[in-house]
């Protein structure tokens, strides 16, 4: 089990090395909901783009509600829109410095742990690939949760 200050860590390390074309989605495995809670990142030549996933998706027991959306916000989330598919998002030109990458990690964990009150990361799992390298997966051990089978 990986506890949230190690994926944190992790997390950043990892978005500090994604190649242009990267895309990283870590995801619950919740087989009883129809949209599962996610965070999703997409490096591109000029930007890296986050997102975490919109409570108009999410079964209403799984979502930030009013108190969550404050601390999304909070945190440098910008509100759902149209544009963003109805998610949360954030992006920022590229390249960025290491205490950049570190804050967005900690904006993720924000947004998963207290934001939608997930209570450890055993249920998730991580999809990455580059879409500029024939989709080729991408390995990333130090989130200390699975890659989709």
């Amino acid at each position: 089990m990986t506890d949230w200050d190690q994926f944190a860590e992790g997390l950043a390390q990892h978005l500090a090395t994604l190649p242009t074309g990267a895309v990283v989605k870590i995801i619950e495995s919740d087989e009883s909901a129809e949209v599962p809670r996610y965070a999703q990142f997409l490096q591109s030549d000029t930007k890296l783009f986050a997102e975490v996933v919109g409570d108009d998706w999410l079964d209403s027991d799984k979502g930030a509600g009013e108190a969550g959306a404050r601390l999304l916000a909070e945190a440098g989330w910008h509100q759902p829109d149209d544009a963003h598919s109805g998610n949360w998002w954030f992006d920022s030109a590229w390249p960025i410095d290491s205490a950049a990458y570190q804050r967005l990690a900690t904006m993720v964990v924000t947004g998963l742990r207290d934001a939608f009150r997930v209570t450890d990361l055993t249920d998730f799992y991580y999809e990455a690939w580059n879409g500029n390298a024939g989709n080729r997966k991408l390995d990333l051990p130090l989130l200390g949760i699975p890659p989709l089978d």
